[in-house]
């Protein structure tokens, strides 16, 4: 009796993990393709040119999610920081600026809010998803281990 409980348990402490990273894998994947293919289309060359900043973020993200040491508000604040300086040269590519300058602007840009209060929503918001969902999935796995 007490080693099918056990097996019933490990039995759905695996499915569940495994399920759920198969889901959180692939909305992860179905957010990055969605969100290029609407940038793509809204700023057509412009962001394929620059999309390498969204898919160090999507790295950084998943690396996050797999365990890895990954400080989630730094990782969200180099986003922000790397997209305005690319920006901020595309909308002045009449002029040329030293690392120095495009480093001032960055370090003014909590000041200057150029993208509202989008970072730092968005900041709270991934914070507590990736969060909750490695705590989720450590958990199951702690569940298995402890079963088996």
């Amino acid at each position: 009796m007490i080693e099918d409980i056990s097996h019933f348990l490990l039995t759905t402490f695996t499915a569940r993990h495994r399920k759920f990273d198969e889901f959180f894998r692939e909305l992860i994947g179905i957010s990055e393709t969605v969100m290029n293919q609407m940038f793509t289309q809204t700023y057509g060359r412009l962001y394929t040119q620059n999309a390498r900043v969204f898919e160090e973020l999507y790295k950084e993200l998943h690396q996050y999610y797999l365990g890895a040491k990954v400080n989630l508000d730094e990782t969200l604040s180099e986003f922000w920081t790397r997209l305005l300086e690319r920006m901020f040269e595309l909308v002045n590519q009449q002029y040329q600026f030293s690392e120095e300058y495009l480093e001032c602007v960055s370090k003014h840009a909590e000041q200057l809010e150029p993208f509202g209060d989008v970072p730092r929503k968005l900041r709270i918001q991934v914070t507590r998803a990736f969060i909750a969902t490695r705590a989720f999935m450590q958990g199951l796995a702690t569940g298995r281990d402890i079963v088996t």
